[in-house]
């Protein structure tokens, strides 16, 4: 795996924890939240963008560990290790290439 490829894979193991996080602290509160702020998972360093999604929609992505979530202008940046499958409402989902992924 090349220079670029780990550092992608790194960035997005860091967002993807974060995003856990928030997701766990979601699930603490009473009455759940319609929509959650989560971090853009694109590998951009210095993006700290927030998508909202539902409860289910982070929940389907996160169904493939391979897949990320990510704005629709920020999937070019991970076109060096994957590809977008799905368009969605702000969103658009990417499959990460190879089993450095895998969680």
């Amino acid at each position: 795996m090349g220079e670029v490829e780990q550092r992608i894979v790194a960035n997005n193991r860091t967002f993807r924890d974060a995003n856990e996080r928030i997701k766990a602290t979601s699930d603490e509160y009473g009455e759940p939240l319609e929509r959650i702020p989560f971090l853009c998972e694109c590998p951009m360093e210095d993006c700290m963008e927030i998508l909202r999604l539902t409860a289910a929609e982070y929940s389907g992505i996160r169904a493939n560990p391979a897949r990320f979530f990510t704005l629709p202008d920020h999937a070019k940046a991970d076109a060096a290790v994957g590809r977008v499958v799905s368009h969605e409402a702000g969103y658009v989902i990417v499959e990460k290439d190879g089993e450095s992924y895998e969680r």
